[in-house]
């Protein structure tokens, strides 16, 4: 028999996967005096060759878990942020820093993936060495009486006061939690590499990020670093009209990237041809989700708002949901399933709309206008202007997870 928690304890809380989110999580809540495990399916932390931006609302709650120099420490900070003609590199800019022009910061944080995983694993482990499992599958969770268990092989589970799942888009526990998802192709498919800077020409050297616009596909790159080495990272999306699976970690073959952008700019076609690897995926959403938590079993990014990258915000959003819901079972250990309730209001609503904007992007990001640049340049000054950039993202920079009501 398992002996309830004694009344005013903090929650012991169990963690799928050892991502981004389930890393966040881990650190808030042990900040928080909660204790906490993280079971990971891989071996070990994998070196995931892909950038990613961090915002103004995810670099608060990274400066709050104490991880702002750490951060400056793998940041390539951009100088400007554009938006480029895809034949001929022309440029508009679109970096909103001045508070004249907002009130809101929109400064951008530019690290690898590979490197911000490593900066939270080695705060998690400083605070609890023995934190994170390695090379344990999770298969779903459940709540049994005032617990909760998630759920390995032969039978075997973890236990403790909440099961969380932060175990991405294909999630597991909320499989076992709100049955299957089916995903839905959204007619893209991307690409993605790293570029070592030394291979590549002077200009791309210059400490922008751009996005390149066309008629039917778009490329998103800026610099990142690891070990002193810095690279070019991009993402680059292409309409398609069928795709088969929706991995981010297949490769993919060259000819076929070259032919995806034919007739681009030759700064482009350079990214592929120098990038490392290349790795190729369909695009896929699911329908939103109501609610996250049922029992004592929630969910935290992907695995509860997987979205397309359009507005760079799928790893922002995720360490909003860790703080936000660190802040709720802090709150009220002692009513975890209130406390979740508290979470899905906080954050449901929110992370839904923001996967929606994200999906209406593709239509401003491909249009027939920008196939010629006499017709381009209006298009890009109208749906780039700074009162329009503003609107886009302003509500979305401004969320503070560390202080907003819950």
């Amino acid at each position: 028999m398992t002996q309830a928690k004694p009344k005013g304890d903090k929650p012991h809380v169990i963690i799928a996967g050892a991502g981004m989110g389930g890393l966040t999580l881990a650190l808030a809540l042990l900040k928080k005096g909660c204790d906490v495990d993280i079971y990971e399916q891989s071996p070990e932390l994998r070196e995931v060759g892909a950038g990613l931006w961090i915002s103004a609302n995810g670099s608060r709650v990274m400066a709050d878990l104490g991880l702002k120099e750490a951060l400056q420490a793998i940041n390539l900070a951009p100088e400007d942020r554009v938006i480029r003609f895809w034949k001929t590199g022309e440029e508009h800019s679109v970096y909103i820093r001045d508070t004249n022009d907002s009130k809101v910061d929109h400064t951008l944080i530019q690290v690898l993936r590979g490197e911000l995983q490593r900066v939270l694993y080695e705060a998690v482990i400083k605070l609890k060495p023995n934190a994170v499992h390695f090379g344990v599958r999770s298969l779903g969770a459940e709540t049994v009486g005032d617990r909760a268990r998630l759920l390995f092989d032969n039978e075997a589970y973890a236990e403790g006061d909440v099961v969380v799942g932060c175990d991405g888009a294909h999630s597991r526990v909320r499989q076992s939690q709100f049955g299957p998802a089916p995903a839905r192709f959204t007619g893209a498919v991307a690409w993605r590499g790293l570029a070592p800077m030394s291979s590549l020409k002077p200009q791309h050297r210059r400490a922008l990020a751009s996005t390149w616009v066309g008629p039917t596909a778009h490329v998103t790159c800026y610099p990142v670093q690891r070990n002193g080495e810095q690279f070019v990272s991009f993402s680059a999306q292409v309409d398609s009209e069928v795709w088969q699976t929706e991995s981010w970690s297949e490769r993919g073959e060259l000819s076929d990237a070259l032919k995806d952008f034919e007739g681009w700019n030759q700064d482009i076609l350079d990214l592929f041809i120098h990038s490392e690897n290349l790795f190729r995926w369909g695009l896929f959403v699911r329908d939103p989700l109501a609610r996250w938590s049922k029992g004592r079993v929630t969910l935290v990014g992907d695995a509860c708002h997987s979205m397309t990258p359009y507005l760079g915000m799928g790893v922002n959003v995720t360490m909003e949901d860790a703080y936000v819901l660190a802040r709720c079972l802090e709150d009220q250990p002692d009513d975890i399933e209130k406390a979740l309730e508290r979470y899905d209001t906080a954050r449901v609503e929110r992370t839904n709309l923001t996967k929606a904007r994200s999906m209406e992007m593709l239509k401003i990001f491909h249009d027939p206008a920008l196939e010629q640049i006499e017709t381009a340049r209006p298009y890009i000054e109208k749906n780039w202007a700074p009162d329009v950039v503003r609107q886009r993202y302003d509500w979305l920079l401004a969320y503070d997870a560390t202080t907003v009501e819950v």
